[in-house]
């Protein structure tokens, strides 16, 4: 292949790459809202999920020069959910750290409070205006950034991240700032559902 062949393959690559994650993306809301998507409930040892992600997104924060650091308590150890939907949520909002983010760092903390544990994932990115914070966890809805919508994305990401988490217990918080960055964190009992 030619360079111009290799960019449009590239181009069919990467269109039919989105194309798919939307298609998983609208039939994930579509079981959820028909009250047909299942969640397990089983204990898993969390720190292995969470350096899954971390070596699962590093590639895309290193290619941006992005430091990605990542804190477990040393008590953090099993809790009772889905880990393979734990494991969907972080990434996608790991995913949407480091697109939003253009220089700096991606930092995910874990820790345990009590009976619940929260997971934390704060970058250094672009923020959000408080204006639009309510609009966030809206399926099909995209933040404006005022930067000509150069951010790619379905707009279901996190309207699916947080009917997930509702539906293992937990619940999702958001806090930032306009142009400094945004923490997004992941609250879930440590047990839930049968013993």
């Amino acid at each position: 292949l030619n360079n111009e062949q290799k960019k449009q393959l590239g181009m069919v690559s990467d269109s039919s790459e989105h194309l798919l994650a939307l298609i998983n993306d609208v039939l994930d809301l579509s079981k959820i809202e028909a009250g047909q998507l299942k969640i397990a409930s089983e204990p898993f040892a969390l720190r292995p999920v969470l350096d899954k992600v971390a070596r699962t997104v590093r590639p895309m924060a290193d290619a941006k020069g992005l430091a990605l650091e990542i804190e477990i308590a040393p008590e953090v150890g099993t809790i009772r959910a889905d880990s393979r939907r734990v494991e969907q949520v972080l990434l996608n909002l790991l995913s949407n750290a480091i697109k939003f983010t253009e220089q700096g760092r991606i930092r995910i903390t874990c820790v345990l409070s009590g009976n619940e544990v929260r997971i934390s994932i704060a970058d250094t990115g672009i923020g959000i205006k408080p204006e639009d914070l309510e609009k966030l966890f809206r399926p099909f809805t995209q933040v404006e950034t005022g930067l000509t919508r150069q951010y790619e994305g379905t707009g279901l990401g996190l309207s699916i991240s947080k009917r997930l988490v509702m539906m293992m217990g937990g619940t999702i918080t958001v806090e930032s700032e306009w142009g400094r960055g945004s923490t997004f964190s992941v609250i879930l009992p440590v047990q839930k559902g049968e013993p």
